[in-house]
């Protein structure tokens, strides 16, 4: 497992869904684009967060037993955890990432205050597919009380 490379070791044109294909530019793409999502996440930007994802995507909070399907139940998602949350971040620890199986995963820190006074800190791992330059599936495991509506 390694550490997420500084932003100026990756190139810009990394992030063209033809890098896509496997290979270096690929794995540059893949963590651009999952720092992008967690960047939007922790600002609450619903736009900059759905825009990682492709319109059919799937997202899985898997120890929370819940499943969305499509960029409209992702957004619902979303919209509810950033109007109950007060502040979040997310700090990956750890990247795996296999441009040959177009998937990543992460391990992060998460530390959040709901609007409730709830106060989170968790050690997550997220799985990400991707496909044509966006995530397509995207599984996350928590390990602690999921911050997400009921």
């Amino acid at each position: 497992m390694s550490k997420s490379p500084p932003d100026a070791l990756i190139p810009e044109d990394a992030m063209s869904p033809e890098s896509t294909r496997g290979g270096e530019s690929s794995r540059h793409h893949f963590v651009n684009l999952v720092t992008r999502y967690f960047e939007a996440v922790d600002a609450k930007d619903v736009d900059g967060t759905l825009a990682c994802f492709n319109d059919d995507a799937i997202l899985i909070v898997q120890t929370d037993h819940r499943r969305y399907e499509g960029k409209s139940a992702i957004r619902e998602m979303f919209v509810g955890l950033y109007e109950d949350t007060d502040e979040m971040t997310h700090r990956v620890v750890n990247w795996v990432v296999d441009p040959a199986a177009n998937a990543c995963a992460t391990e992060q820190i998460y530390r959040g205050k709901l609007k409730d006074g709830s106060l989170y800190d968790m050690h997550n791992c997220n799985f990400f597919e991707f496909r044509g330059g966006k995530f397509q599936r995207v599984t996350i495991f928590l390990s602690g009380a999921s911050p997400l509506r009921s």
